[in-house]
């Protein structure tokens, strides 16, 4: 065999190489674009976790038949036609998510009062929840307003009650620690002391708890922390406990 014929045979069989390395290395890029998706798939399905919160901001309201809502919506749609809720999670690279309501006119969708009535927004113009930010909770796989279970009750203002109610305590308390407490112990100071404690701080409690309930995602008892502010020294530690619960709470829109 000539030189040149073992030439040729040698870019031959170095083509025939090349070719495999680059099929070979197509082949690992398919295998691996696939495991990226599955990961993917795999993380969001995590994060939709059951009860997870999450806000998102409302960009777009419509009216769908409602054999448009997916089967497994956790809350019955009676109408004919449902309104479509889209929103863009907060915290995401423009993920969106759509929620549902029976079609308001045929009968009251209570869920969809109660979110109106939170942005004192009529039920005629439920299109102005455009751009708000609302509160929403995974429910059997889906994403759902956060809504409380009772009427809008309670008084937001009722919270600088507390901060009244509780500072003659708080004064004792502190008056206490650096024996400085003689000249508070005048009548005058004693009842400003019984008014504060017995009235003021335990119905600012009862009132801002309520509202508390009813406007975020806490589910405290109002009752059981405005009996708890009832109870002198106790009541400084109850309220400074509600106060930072109160902290944390999440509003609902």
């Amino acid at each position: 065999m000539s030189r040149e014929s073992e030439r040729e045979l040698t870019r031959e069989h170095s083509a025939e190489s090349d070719d495999g390395s680059e099929t070979a290395s197509t082949d690992r890029a398919d295998v691996d674009s696939a495991a990226g998706s599955f990961l993917e798939v795999e993380q969001e399905l995590d994060a939709m976790v059951e009860g997870m919160q999450v806000r998102g901001q409302a960009i777009d309201v419509e009216r769908v038949p409602a054999y448009d809502v997916p089967e497994g919506f956790p809350y019955e749609i009676w109408t004919d036609d449902a309104l479509a809720l889209t929103l863009e999670l907060a915290e995401t690279q423009g993920k969106t998510v759509t929620t549902y309501f029976a079609w308001p006119g045929k009968g009251a969708d209570e869920r969809l009062g109660k979110l109106l009535q939170l942005r004192e927004i009529p039920i005629d113009r439920f299109a102005d929840l455009h751009g708000e930010d609302i509160l929403l909770q995974v429910e059997n796989g889906h994403f759902v307003p956060v809504l409380p279970e009772e009427e809008q009750r309670g008084d937001a203002r009722a919270y600088w009650g507390i901060l009244a109610g509780l500072f003659p305590s708080v004064l004792i308390a502190v008056a206490g620690i650096f024996n400085v407490g003689g000249f508070l112990f005048t009548p005058t100071f004693v009842l400003l002391w019984l008014l504060a404690t017995f009235v003021v701080l335990p119905l600012s409690t009862y009132y801002d708890a309520w509202n508390l309930r009813t406007t975020t995602n806490w589910r405290g008892g109002p009752l059981f922390w405005a009996t708890l502010a009832m109870i002198p020294g106790l009541n400084v530690v109850s309220s400074a406990a509600y106060l930072i619960l109160r902290q944390n709470a999440e509003p609902i829109i």
